[in-house]
């Protein structure tokens, strides 16, 4: 059978809202494409079948979206592995033929510090209009390897607590995902809390990095407490997927999803160092956005019968002891 492939051009906005309406309903955007010109050409049209987008979920559940081989490199954005000596800047140069378009590749990986990228760090490369990426940038036709950064966690810029206000900036280290869009009304008035079904920090970390994932949060705390965060506040993670909360739809678009390292059994605890770290954070937030106690959250509570976690966490001494600091 023989195959056509096609391009596709839209605007950013349209783009991650088809995305986020394919991952809601299972489907690729490439089977998207291909129910519509069904539809329009009046019969059917084949192209390489692919396994649906993976639904939001904790890290061990959520299985990787490849992405379709049938898209050209011109409107698909690409993944890119850091090698020893290379800066954005270089990497720009390879792929777009111009360094100075380096900032494409920092904001589509929600880099802050464009200096500090690490060898192994996976990199999303935007495709560019007009142009086709080269230079050792494919397009993904299966799910990713993970090539872990070397040494230690890979921490894009530690942010130092603020002494400011009564309920201070904790210290966060900043490692930036690729897996966020904009709020669609910039609102913040809710905190959702997750478990990470997933044993270390280190292994959230190195999911929320994959583009594949289609899954993130703003922050993850570390049974050490220790706080990363993945996702501007600013900007929309894809934390909470389907849910609901006082007659409000999609969370993700109006809160602020914090994940907690555990196994979500029921019987992993959650250390005190990391339950401190939880009301320091917290109360910070709630501070700073206004952010009410009973919009303090369970993902459990948002998606009921869908979700549990985080399981055995006590949200009421959370909501008490961070309504106490506020």
């Amino acid at each position: 059978m023989t195959y056509r492939t096609i391009g596709l051009e839209i605007d950013d906005v349209v783009y991650q809202r088809a995305v986020s309406k394919a991952v809601t309903d299972g489907k690729t955007i490439n089977q998207i494409l291909v129910d519509l010109l069904k539809d329009y050409a009046g019969k059917a049209v084949s192209m390489p079948s692919a396994p649906p987008a993976p639904v939001t979920a904790p890290p061990t559940s959520a299985s990787p979206a490849p992405v379709s081989p049938s898209q050209p490199a011109s409107t698909t954005p690409s993944i890119y592995t850091v090698k020893s000596g290379d800066t954005l800047g270089a990497i720009a140069k390879r792929v777009y033929g111009s360094a100075h378009k380096y900032f494409l590749i920092q904001k589509a990986n929600n880099i802050k510090d464009p200096r500090l990228i690490w060898v192994g760090q996976r990199l999303v490369i935007p495709p560019l209009e007009g142009a086709v990426a080269t230079g050792g940038v494919t397009s993904t036709p299966h799910p990713a390897v993970v090539t872990s950064p070397a040494a230690s966690v890979p921490v894009a810029v530690t942010v130092p607590s603020s002494t400011d206000g009564k309920n201070p900036r904790p210290t966060v280290e900043f490692v930036g995902s690729p897996n966020f869009n904009r709020r669609p009304h910039a609102e913040i008035s809710a905190i959702v809390m997750h478990a990470t079904a997933n044993g270390t920090l280190q292994g959230v970390i190195n999911w929320f990095n994959r583009s594949d994932a289609q899954v993130s949060a703003h922050y993850t705390i570390g049974k050490d407490g220790t706080i990363v965060q993945h996702v501007r506040n600013e900007h929309r993670a894809w934390h909470a997927g389907k849910s609901e909360w006082q007659g409000r739809p999609d969370l993700n678009s109006w809160s602020i999803g914090i994940e907690m390292v555990n196994w979500n059994n029921g019987q992993d605890p959650f250390p005190e160092a990391q339950h401190q770290a939880a009301v320091n954070l917290v109360a910070y937030l709630s501070g700073k956005y206004h952010i009410k106690p009973e919009l303090i959250v369970a993902h459990y509570d948002v998606s009921p019968g869908r979700k549990t976690d985080p399981r055995g966490y006590d949200m009421d001494r959370l909501r008490r002891e961070v309504t106490a600091r506020i």
